[in-house]
């Protein structure tokens, strides 16, 4: 989803983390494996081999003293905590290491074939999926939402944030922005990180409690430059978003998107759609 970092001190400090973590969990670089890169070079992953076939080993880096929090134990925390029905990659084993003033985690998970339904997390052309594999992207988010919370996991955001972020970014006064329902989501429901024809979930570092509906309206938020698709989204979650919770969770979205419309040109070229969904939102809440 990101570019390789200008930084080539992280570029080398990354690729010789991989290699130790590659030694340590007893794999292999795969030859001519495409890396995928984290934000500003805080992570990189790539496929590897293993004595029992292909895997897919991710490496996460902070200096020493901020390693934790929850993208640090995202993705051990969801493979405890959620329902193995859900299609997503199974988390093999794991590592954690210090070298020079930096911490290290290595996971090592399942390979998926599939390739993802775009490069990018919005939607930019229309892409034909089946029935099944809308009912089973409906199953799993709700088997997610179903799912207890775990003791002490995050929030994807604050109660603290959604009062702040949707006044300031929707010009939304006078809309009760208090989250009466909390239940858990993925946190980054887009098309990046689904797959197809076959679905899995990828990417469940920032999973976690969030506005009821949460993962339905940011999957629908990143749909809207295609109305058939976006259509189809809604039609899949109609029950959830058709509430007062799920219009919530969607004016949280649209804030949260239009804040990072700052920050790279994915976001930026989302706003307009974004912003004119959300007016939507507003009149029908200060209609009803």
């Amino acid at each position: 989803m990101f570019s390789e970092p200008d930084d080539p001190d992280v570029r080398e400090r990354m690729h010789a983390a991989f290699a130790d973590a590659t030694f340590r969990l007893g794999c292999a670089p795969t030859s001519s494996a495409t890396e995928a890169w984290g934000h500003g070079g805080r992570t990189i992953g790539a496929s590897v081999t293993t004595s029992s076939g292909n895997a897919w080993l991710r490496v996460l880096e902070a200096p020493v003293g901020k390693e934790g929090g929850k993208l640090w134990t995202g993705t051990q925390e969801a493979a405890a905590t959620l329902p193995t029905e859900i299609p997503r990659p199974r988390l093999l084993d794991s590592a954690d290491w210090v070298d020079e003033g930096y911490a290290y985690r290595a996971e090592l998970s399942t390979y998926v074939t599939a390739p993802v339904c775009s490069p990018t997390p919005d939607l930019t052309e229309h892409i034909a999926l089946p029935d099944a594999w809308w009912s089973r992207l409906q199953r799993a988010t709700s088997t997610v939402t179903a799912t207890p919370v775990p003791d002490n996991r995050p929030r994807v955001i604050s109660q603290e944030y959604v009062h702040r972020t949707i006044p300031r970014y929707l010009g939304a006064a006078g809309i009760d922005t208090t989250v009466h329902h909390w239940t858990l989501a993925h946190g980054d429901l887009h098309w990046a990180n689904l797959t197809s024809p076959e679905l899995t979930i990828l990417d469940w570092e920032g999973f976690g409690p969030a506005p009821h509906g949460f993962d339905a309206a940011h999957l629908y938020a990143y749909t809207l430059p295609v109305p058939e698709l976006a259509t189809r989204v809604r039609d899949t979650f109609a029950e959830v978003l058709a509430t007062r919770e799920g219009r919530l969770a969607e004016l949280t979205v649209a804030a949260i998107l239009l804040q990072a419309a700052d920050r790279d040109p994915v976001h930026a070229r989302l706003a307009p759609h974004v912003r004119a969904h959300a007016e939507l939102l507003l009149k029908h809440d200060r209609s009803s």
